[in-house]
Parts: C-alpha cells; sequence; structure tokens
C-alpha cells in the first residue's frame, strides 16, 4: 500500500538519503527513517565515529534513510503544521516507492518524534501504521527549563545560543576518563575541553543549524499554552494519543533538559494501549554507562552500545529490550 499526499511545491520534496554500509539490504527489507531535531542536520545520525547510530543500522537488515523535514520553504513559512500536512506525508510517500512496502519505521530525534503522533490527529486522515522510536522527545510542553526558552529566544534574536547555553541544555550527563574508563568523547572528535566542551565544538563545527523560525514559534506557544495544537486552533494534536499506530519506543535521556523524563512519560500513560508503547530511561540505574542528555543520546561514545543496541532489540522485536 502507498500513500496518499496532499501535495506540496516541487522544492517542498526532500528526497529520503539511504545510507548503506557493507552488504546492502534486500527488498523486502523494512525502511528506517531517521529524522533530526530542528536545530541539527540530518548528519547527526552519522556523526559519531563516522558511523553513529544510521551506520550501526545499515549494517543489520534494514534499509537505513536520512530524511529532513525542516529544511523546507514550508517549515519555514508554515512551520510545525505544514510539516505535518505535506512535508512528513511527502517522505512517507517517497519511502514507501523506493521500497514497493509500507514497512517503515520512523525515529524521530526531538520535535521530529511527535510528527507520527500529530499526523494521526489531523482531519485530513491519519497516516498508514508504522512504527515509530521518539528519541528525547518533549511530549509534555508545560513547565519548560529556562535553559530552553533562552534557546528558542537566542535563535528568534538572531544570533543563536552561546557555547555555554547549548552545553547546559543539550550536552548533559557526559562522562570524563578516568582510568582505563573512556570518557563520553568519541575517537576521531578534537578535544577542547571538558566532554561537553568537545562535543559543543563538533555541534557547532559540523551538525548545528539554524531551526525554522515558523517552528520556533510554535515551540513558544506550546511552552506558553502547555499544549501542542496548530496555529489556527483547529487541530489539538493530543488527539493523535487516540488514533496514532504503533508499535512505539519512547527513550528519555536521564538528564535530558529538553526532554526530561517527566515531560515524557504522560505519553506511555496516554497511548493506546493497542500501540504497544515502550518506555527505557538512559540511565546508569539500567545499566547504561552514563546519564544521557539530549545530544549524547546520538553523539557519545557509549551510544554504540546504550542506544544502538537498544533500538536494534526494540526492531528486531525482542520482549526485553537491554
Amino acid at each position: 500500500m502507498l500513500f496518499a499526499f496532499s501535495g506540496a511545491a516541487a522544492s517542498d520534496r526532500p528526497e529520503p538519503k539511504p545510507v548503506v554500509r557493507g552488504t546492502p539490504s534486500g527488498y523486502e527489507a523494512e525502511v528506517i527513517a531517521l529524522c533530526p531535531d530542528i536545530g541539527e542536520r540530518p548528519e547527526v545520525f552519522l556523526a559519531r565515529d563516522g558511523e553513529g547510530l544510521a551506520g550501526h543500522l545499515a549494517r543489520g537488515n534494514w534499509k537505513v534513510y536520512l530524511v529532513d523535514p525542516w529544511s523546507t520553504p514550508t517549515a519555514a513559512a508554515e512551520g510545525f503544521d505544514g510539516v505535518v500536512r505535506d512535508v512528513y506525508p511527502w517522505l512517507l510517500k517517497r519511502l514507501a516507492e523506493a521500497s514497493g512496502h509500507d514497512r517503515i519505521t520512523w525515529v524521530g530525534h526531538g520535535v521530529c518524534g511527535l510528527l507520527p503522533l500529530a499526523a494521526a490527529a489531523r482531519p485530513s486522515g491519519n497516516p498508514p501504521p508504522t512504527r515509530w522510536a521518539a528519541l528525547g522527545t518533549r511530549f509534555d510542553w508545560s513547565l519548560p527549563s529556562p535553559e530552553l526558552k533562552r534557546w528558542v529566544q537566542s535563535w528568534k534574536d538572531g544570533g543563536g545560543p552561546l557555547p555555554d547555553l547549548v552545553q547546559r541544555l543539550l550536552f548533559t550527563g557526559l562522562r570524563g576518563a578516568l582510568g582505563a574508563r573512556n570518557s563520553s568523547v568519541p575517537r576521531g572528535v578534537r578535544v577542547v575541553g571538558t566532554p561537553a566542551e568537545s562535543l559543543e565544538f563538533l555541534h557547532r563545527d559540523k551538525i548545528s543549524r539554524r531551526p525554522p523560525a515558523a517552528v520556533l514559534e510554535d515551540l513558544e506557544r506550546w511552552m506558553r499554552q502547555g499544549r501542542v495544537t496548530d496555529r489556527a486552533g483547529w487541530v489539538d494534536y493530543e488527539i493523535g494519543y487516540a488514533n496514532v499506530q504503533g508499535p512505539a519506543l519512547l527513550v528519555s535521556g536521564a538528564s535530558d533538559a529538553v526532554a526530561p523524563p517527566e515531560q515524557v512519560l504522560p505519553a506511555l500513560d496516554r497511548l493506546d494501549a493497542k500501540v504497544g508503547a515502550q518506555w527505557h530511561l538512559l540511565s546508569r540505574i539500567n545499566g547504561d554507562r552514563e546519564e544521557y542528555g539530549h545530544l549524547g543520546m546520538l553523539l557519545s561514545r557509549h551510544a554504540a552500545r546504550d542506544v544502538d543496541e537498544l533500538l536494534t532489540a526494540w526492531l528486531q522485536g525482542r520482549e526485553t529490550l537491554p
């Protein structure tokens, strides 16, 4: 089954980029779409040792694609609403055409993890059943941290956040080296101070980008209202909890200042039982190697063990996750 598409301008049709490692996957292999948060380029999924989560999954029996709904004119002009209405369905359509089937798993980091939920709330109709994983995705937008509000405002002011703010918001929970224990800084990354300073430098130099101004306005509105709604007030995206398909995996970083665990857990309670949602807290109390923050779960050296293997187990349908 392919997907209905409402139509968008040619420049609003971003093409998924395949990631191939080793032997290409078979024709019937399931598709995995990796979607970044609004402030990162899709290459964030490859930045760790040149492999990252994308490279790890591509070595499995899956067809892996990087997708980018945030670099489109629709995102710039219409924000989250336009992405949900036009760009997200277009990407699903292209992924289905590329694979010949609709076995697609959407893996979204940050705001990108909201797209399957929001699409299920639109009156135009629900998207086809799609497995989805939300990594560091905030579902409850009440009580935002001062750092998150300052991050949004700094971009709106034009200059963007200073390195110190980026470290406090995006690079928490990282470990320094201790004896034979490796630090959180991946191999090949220039060490410029603490692990947070080193990864912030990598982020600023290679990964970071200006978020779409219209999406920043949406985030500001959600934080003010404490709810995820469209601009016109006609669509309450939280309706999607009753309609979205699954299974779903919600992953929280223990020290994530963008999406703290207490702002992720409400989604687990609200998702219908048929979705089959699971939640994992990335923390040393669960056997992980650090108290993961928002971007540490993608960029930390230790994410290769703790996050990549977690997603692999879930994708393989194992009953017990690492």
